[in-house]
């Protein structure tokens, strides 16, 4: 059954994560090409199953063939997502995934108040680029928004765990800040990511933003409800919330 919920887990962050770049084309106002939509599906997909797929102190509790079925299928995804869009670069999130969840000789980007945070918020706007391909002005600020929305959320996740994390003595922004502090530190960073997109939009740069007024007011309803201890709904609230963007806008197109 934990494994059945991991799998779930995971499945939902890959398809947020295909829908990711689905919203950046559209904010953009290009077209969406459905390969890279699918490649960032499975690159996700390899990405967080080889994190829970290699032997971890944190996951010993874990079945050794559920453990293999993990990295086989991440490896299968991998491939995949090359044969839908052949650029090589594609491996270095691969390659920045492994040295997060196992690491080489000791040295892991697992650790430190924020390090990890900020490797996962990196991963994930690196894994944009790659895909979009496209540097100009309103591209950049895209990156940045994806950087900081993914940034809050690997913080929140962090809240769930500050009590075993003091006991092991392991540093995150959680375990480092106090709760007032905290809060106004992911707010303030999710008002300023989504005031800067709907700024540009109010330039001319991009193209319709109503998922950006829906993920502002939605992102610090869910900020303030976990970081005051409630773990309702994660997987739709945090975990599938480009999937939950998405269902009301086609609710919207469809009756409205």
């Amino acid at each position: 059954m934990q494994g059945l919920n991991l799998l779930y887990s995971i499945l939902i962050v890959s398809l947020s994560g295909g829908l990711k770049v689905q919203f950046a084309y559209e904010l953009l106002g290009y077209a969406v090409p459905l390969n890279q939509v699918a490649a960032a599906f499975l690159v996700t997909y390899a990405a967080y199953a080889f994190d829970r797929g290699v032997d971890n102190k944190e996951d010993e509790e874990r079945g050794k063939l559920f453990k293999k079925v993990l990295l086989w299928s991440a490896i299968l995804c991998t491939i995949a997502s090359l044969i839908l869009f052949p650029n090589p670069a594609l491996l270095i999130p691969f390659l920045i995934a492994y040295l997060y969840a196992k690491g080489i000789r000791g040295f892991r980007l697992k650790g430190g108040a924020g390090v990890k945070n900020a490797v996962v918020a990196f991963t994930w706007s690196l894994l944009m680029v790659i895909l979009l391909g496209i540097f100009s002005i309103p591209a950049m600020l895209l990156y940045m928004f994806f950087f900081s929305k993914s940034f809050v959320n690997t913080v929140i996740y962090d809240v769930r765990d500050i009590e075993n994390d003091a006991r092991a003595g392991i540093q995150t922004i959680p375990t480092r800040l106090k709760k007032p502090q905290l809060i106004t530190l992911l707010v303030t960073v999710t008002v300023m990511a989504h005031g800067a997109v709907l700024y540009a939009y109010s330039c001319g740069l991009l193209a319709n933003v109503d998922v950006i007024l829906i993920s502002s007011l939605h992102s610090i309803f869910y900020i303030l409800r976990y970081c005051n201890d409630c773990e309702m709904l994660r997987n739709t609230l945090v975990d599938g919330e480009w999937i939950l963007y998405q269902g009301i806008q086609i609710f919207r197109d469809c009756f409205m």
